[in-house]
């Protein structure tokens, strides 16, 4: 059969009929089927297709906001809306916007990823953009046993799957995978989960959040599948077995690997440090990993870094949760030595949580934030934020400030040259402050400041 326009052949799936007889006839076909939810399987209906029309058929002189009604019934599957994309450049705004509705970073289940896929293969391969990816453990389906902290365990099996299923160059543009909130369980993941981890060339950069590992060998493999990794995160890390490999093991990490990044190893003092550090190679990055799981306490953690702690963040006073404030025995304050760090350049000291408030009013519990400061590095250091919150007064204020002029400029020696010659940047923050205690912190701050920090305040760099 051909069409009436001349010399132009009819789609092979238009019998007869007008342009309006094939729009009723689709949208019939299309609204039969009953609503379904996002994550359930899609199923594969040759018959549900769209035709393939010509760009001169009797499909082309319907208009354009009838074709987007019509591609708005297909929401729920992205096969078709793929197929979509390719048969009418007029198609490809609505069906790309339709199946971008559909893309969630983040995947929790084997099934979530799987959905994932179908929903790839839908797009050719050079226009795939994601670079972000996240894969959030779930709660196990069988054996729901609880982990030490009482929640309910979460797996993170469809790593594997994901690892499997993307492996080879699947996603082109992936520069950033992150693995949070699970436990890694030996058997419910493959032992070829690490090959195909490997074939992610383009991943650069690598969260591990709040998980629990079976050990040091598996986080170890894990960091050097990736063979062009410059970035490495690490928080809340837990591992089931804290032994060190045989001395005997070699590792092949990324040799762009220099930066990494972590919170909390487990510490008995839990100070809950924020550490970055940069180091020449992977291989140091390796090297530190093994010794800091090793760590008792963090000054032995501080000597291991040495040099490459560029940044730290950590809230000194945290020991002082539950202490009596009545008591008439001396503060125990445990001393943060960063006098081995001389490549540290920004050091952020938070005043957070419970602690009483008859402490907070003690000047003598400032003297860490003072000793701490003294410890550093002073011709490298280039900022200091401290952030208090806790409902601060004007007396905190003053007993912050005074612990940070006896750490920079020495009263007893008022004279003595700038030692912070490469500093930048000096703020004391005081967050949930009520009006009264602001203006008196704003008056106090007004009349200390220019003197207490002349050379800081002459050069505009305390705020």
């Amino acid at each position: 059969m051909t069409d009436k326009m001349e010399g132009q052949p009819a789609a092979s799936c238009i019998i007869e009929g007008s342009a309006f007889d094939v729009e009723a006839r689709l949208l019939r076909e299309i609204e039969w089927r009953p609503p379904r939810e996002w994550w359930e399987i899609l199923p594969s209906r040759r018959d549900a297709l769209l035709p393939q029309f010509n760009s001169k058929t009797a499909a082309s002189r319907i208009p354009t906001e009838i074709w987007d009604k019509i591609l708005g019934y297909l929401r729920d599957e992205p096969e078709t809306l793929g197929i979509a994309e390719e048969v009418c450049r007029g198609w490809y705004p609505t069906s790309h916007r339709l199946k971008s509705r559909r893309i969630l970073n983040s995947y929790y289940s084997k099934e979530g990823v799987r959905l994932y896929a179908r929903y790839i293969k839908t797009i050719p391969r050079p226009r795939r953009s994601e670079i972000q990816v996240n894969l959030v453990g779930s709660a196990a389906e069988e054996g729901k046993q609880r982990s030490r902290t009482g929640n309910k365990r979460r797996s993170l099996a469809h790593v594997g799957t994901f690892a499997a299923m993307f492996a080879g160059g699947q996603l082109p543009r992936l520069s950033r995978l992150t693995i949070k909130d699970g436990e890694w369980t030996p058997g419910a993941m493959p032992q070829s989960v690490f090959l195909h981890l490997s074939s992610f060339h383009s991943i650069t950069r690598l969260t591990l959040a709040d998980i629990t590992l079976p050990s040091i060998t598996v986080l170890l493999r894990l960091v050097c599948a990736f063979d062009r990794l410059e970035k490495l995160g690490t928080s809340y890390l837990r591992l089931l077995d804290r032994r060190v490999p045989p001395a005997g093991r070699r590792w092949a990490p990324s040799p762009t690997l220099k930066k990494l990044a972590f919170c909390d190893l487990n510490w008995p003092d839990k100070l809950y440090p924020y550490f970055k550090l940069e180091t020449s190679s992977g291989s140091e990055i390796v090297l530190f990993l093994l010794n800091a799981l090793s760590c008792s306490d963090l000054n032995q953690l501080l000597h291991h870094v040495g040099k490459a702690l560029r940044v730290v963040s950590i809230d000194p006073l945290k020991s002082l949760l539950g202490v009596n404030p009545h008591s008439i025995q001396p503060l125990r304050v445990p001393d943060v030595d960063l006098s081995r760090n001389v490549g540290l350049r920004e050091l952020n000291i938070g005043i957070h949580g419970d602690i009483p408030a008859a402490l907070l009013e003690r000047a003598v519990t400032y003297d860490v934030i003072q000793r701490m400061i003294i410890s550093t590095y002073p011709t490298v250091l280039e900022q200091i934020i401290i952030e208090v919150s806790l409902n601060p007064s004007a007396s905190i204020m003053s007993h912050v400030l005074l612990a940070l002029r006896r750490a920079v400029c020495p009263p007893d020696n008022p004279l003595t040259p700038e030692k912070y010659t490469s500093m930048k940047l000096v703020v004391l923050r005081f967050r949930k402050a009520d009006e009264t205690s602001k203006r008196q912190m704003e008056a106090d701050w007004d009349r200390l400041a220019p003197i207490w920090f002349p050379s800081f305040y002459s050069r505009g760099i305390i705020k």
